[in-house]
């Protein structure tokens, strides 16, 4: 008679393997004429090579990093929120203060660091309170119209 003890080792998953483009740009005129015109032209290889009949695999491969290279240059990434009221301007300062974290131990450095720090602060108590008075006026307009369904789900947001 024995005892056994069987222990399983953690298999890690590769993160982050998709990559997300901001597709909220293309909404705008002028960021979609320019990412349809830079399409087009990395497409115009391709219609040369399916008339001489290459194989799929290499259309496909040309493909996809056509549309990735176009959508990364144009669109670039797209940044989560977490919270529903922060704003792409919050976000930039937020790339601004990453930047400045490395120097903070800098004189001049910790006092940039500290007003970038203080106006995030600011900026996101204003978003916070603007999105939470939007949200009280859409549940009044919600508990007029008799839809308390909506209003008792704005409620739970």
């Amino acid at each position: 008679m024995m005892t056994f003890h069987f222990r399983l080792k953690k298999i890690s998953k590769p993160k982050h393997t998709k990559l997300k483009f901001d597709l909220e740009k293309l909404k705008d005129p002028n960021v979609l004429e320019t990412f349809q015109a830079m399409i087009g032209g990395r497409f115009a290889p391709l219609t040369i090579m399916s008339n001489e009949g290459t194989d799929t695999d290499s259309m496909i491969t040309t493909f996809n990093t056509a549309v990735t290279k176009t959508a990364s240059e144009i669109l670039g990434k797209h940044r989560q929120k977490k919270k529903p009221w922060i704003t792409a301007e919050i976000l930039d300062l937020c790339d601004k203060r990453r930047e400045l974290r490395k120097k903070r131990f800098e004189p001049e450095g910790s006092e940039t660091y500290k007003e970038v720090n203080n106006n995030i602060k600011r900026c996101m108590k204003k978003a916070k309170e603007n999105w939470i008075g939007e949200q009280c006026r859409q549940i009044e307009e919600n508990t007029k119209k008799n839809n308390s369904k909506r209003a008792y789900q704005l409620v739970k947001d």
